[in-house]
């Protein structure tokens, strides 16, 4: 498939199983390792790795030094007791949608979906099991560490983390540098990693706290340096440490919409 105009620079090491359509690019010293499928116009730049399970959409762009399908824990035991050259990821398909860019050194995990549209900064790391939906932007240096729900339209600027088992609904904007967490007792005490829930069209400020378990309700907003140790009611803004009601939301600050 593709192979009259796709075009493989001589140093790309690709698969046999690998599948490609039209125009497809493939650049210098990139790996593609077991079952991939790179549809129409996708473009692998320099030194892209991809391993099996991997599915691209339409013209999608992975920038230079890109992993994809990265093994989780359990699977690099495997590899380390392997003596394969090339080793398989035997997690979950990793599912990449159209038009989207990922800019050069972010690595993705194993049993990850991105949707359409979407866009990732540079040096971006998405771990196993997460979803990212449609028409989002994860900005530079972020940090997403796994079993996280990501929904459409977010925007997650720069140096942001998100802990294991969060929620992040539509329509929310998370500020630079934000924290969320889910230990409770910083491994001081046994806990069920909790992340915290952001409800649609919420807004946190940069370099926020938002402690685990919380949920920020429907179109609230969270100022810039808050703690947040208790849930945030809809359409509430909060600041200070902890985080106080400061007052609701003016009626003329709109919820994004679809």
């Amino acid at each position: 498939m593709g192979e009259q105009s796709a075009k493989i620079h001589y140093t790309a090491f690709v698969d046999k199983k690998v599948k490609y359509d039209d125009e497809v690019t493939i650049g210098p010293f990139c790996v593609l390792i077991g079952k991939i499928k790179l549809n129409k116009k996708v473009r692998l730049c320099q030194n892209v790795v991809i391993y099996e399970k991997t599915e691209i959409g339409d013209a999608t762009y992975i920038g230079d030094n890109v992993v994809i399908g990265h093994p989780d824990v359990a699977q690099l035991d495997l590899i380390m007791r392997s003596s394969e050259v090339f080793h398989r990821v035997m997690g979950e398909k990793v599912q990449i949608g159209k038009n989207v860019i990922i800019r050069s050194g972010v690595v993705i995990y194993c049993s990850v979906k991105i949707g359409d549209y979407t866009k990732l900064g540079h040096n971006v790391m998405l771990r196993e099991e997460t979803e990212v939906g449609e028409h989002s932007l994860i900005g530079t240096g972020t940090i997403v560490d796994g079993n996280v729900k990501i929904g459409n339209r977010v925007s997650i600027q720069s140096g942001v983390y998100i802990p294991t088992y969060t929620t992040i609904e539509d329509n929310v904007f998370l500020g630079p540098r934000c924290t969320l967490t889910n230990d409770k007792y910083v491994m001081r005490k046994e806990y069920d990693l909790t992340g915290p829930t952001i409800e649609a069209g919420s807004s946190i400020g940069a370099n926020a706290t938002i402690l685990p378990g919380i949920r920020v309700g429907k179109g609230a907003i969270v100022g810039a340096g808050a703690v947040v140790t208790k849930d945030v009611p809809p359409r509430t803004i909060v600041t200070g440490v902890p985080a106080k009601t400061f007052k609701e939301v003016p009626d003329d600050f709109k919820i994004p919409k679809e």
